[in-house]
């Protein structure tokens, strides 16, 4: 009987616990502030990028600091829109114009963008605010909000979304057939994504924040088959983006556990520095996650991770060129399909056109 009692108390504040945490968490939500709109023509058009004020390092957040530098270079007024005065991000380096919410007032003729983790906040936006979705994950397009499918199809000052690869494209598409739809092609910094000449010690090098209990399941397998007693194993974690680029220019072997992406960065930027890459594509990732110099696995298979990693190890100990040769292939495929002046070319074409788009019609309610 007491035991009985204990148990339901338990479950009683664990409910509790569980309703106050998403209560809080609608609350701070709430709090969050949208730039108001000021009707009449006082500047030129220009495009802000509503951004979270997200301290750790996080290349989705960098990729909207490049792309605001990017706009403002070539004469189209961008800025970075943060919640709190004075904040901006400190893990890179960077000269990117920054305004908090308070600072920006929106005129009919300019363009909001927003990430595709902000779907709850698009009914807030102000009438006659046009707005674009940057959607760097397609799989998050309805983590906050259930209803943003119907918000998108029946709002008409929503100019489209814009995206990061060939899946999230497709995917947005197949969701939201009546909108436009455009993809940017990322690029990679090739002053610190690069690969140098000369040999490498043997090390392979994963995030471990992306790697949940995969890693261990992984390793776990290996370890007791002695076949990476010769390697050095690097996590790469509370590191600067520099920081990174520079274990990954001295890395062999890369270990992706990534897991539904919009693009896969950290993959793609290994391959640039020369590792050949190991793991899940995340969706995002197949266009680059090439066999012939690389080795996808099913999103999940530790055992098949395992023995690719295997694999890799002793075909490099028999043979010195069979890691390098991959490396190299896989850096020359990054170097040409992601360059900045490709990535230039697309923010520019993209956000110049939605600038100039007219409002669009509305399909009739169902």
């Amino acid at each position: 009987m007491i035991e009985n009692s204990l148990n339901s108390a338990r479950l009683l504040a664990s409910s509790a616990l569980i309703k106050f945490k998403a209560g809080a968490k609608r609350y701070r939500r709430q709090q969050v502030s949208i730039p108001k709109l000021k009707r009449g023509k006082g500047r030129p058009a220009g495009v802000y990028f509503l951004t979270p004020d997200y301290e750790p390092p996080s290349g989705g957040v960098r990729v909207i600091y490049r792309h605001v530098d990017l706009l403002n270079a070539a004469g189209i007024p961008a800025a970075v829109v943060h919640q709190r005065p004075g904040f901006r991000c400190t893990w890179f380096d960077h000269n990117t114009r920054i305004l908090d919410v308070s600072q920006c007032q929106m005129s009919e003729e300019d363009l909001l963008v927003l990430p595709e983790t902000d779907g709850d906040l698009l009914g807030r936006i102000a009438p006659g605010i046009r707005h674009v979705i940057f959607n760097q994950n397609a799989h998050l397009t309805w983590q906050r909000d259930g209803a943003v499918s119907r918000y998108m199809k029946q709002n008409r000052f929503l100019a489209g979304i814009v995206t990061v690869s060939s899946y999230s494209a497709e995917m947005m598409s197949q969701a939201f057939p009546s909108l436009r739809v455009d993809r940017i092609h990322l690029s990679i910094d090739e002053e610190l994504f690069f690969c140098p000449q000369g040999s490498r010690a043997r090390k392979l090098t994963f995030m471990p924040r992306r790697a949940g209990n995969d890693i261990h399941q992984v390793l776990g397998l290996l370890n007791g088959r002695d076949i990476l007693k010769d390697w050095n194993i690097v996590a790469l974690d509370n590191l600067t983006h520099r920081e990174v680029a520079a274990e990954l220019r001295s890395s062999r072997i890369f270990l992706a556990f990534t897991y539904q992406e919009g693009f896969g960065l950290p993959a793609a930027e290994a391959m640039a520095c020369g590792n050949f890459v190991i793991g899940y594509h995340g969706c995002g990732g197949r266009e680059f996650f090439d066999p012939a110099f690389s080795a996808p696995v099913p999103t999940g298979d530790v055992l098949g991770f395992a023995q690719e990693i295997e694999n890799a190890v002793r075909s490099s100990a028999e043979d010195e060129a069979w890691l390098s040769t991959r490396a190299q292939r896989s850096a020359e495929f990054i170097r040409t399909n992601y360059t900045s002046a490709r990535e230039t070319k697309d923010v520019l074409r993209i956000y110049g056109g939605l600038l100039q788009a007219r409002t669009r019609e509305l399909e009739p309610l169902c």
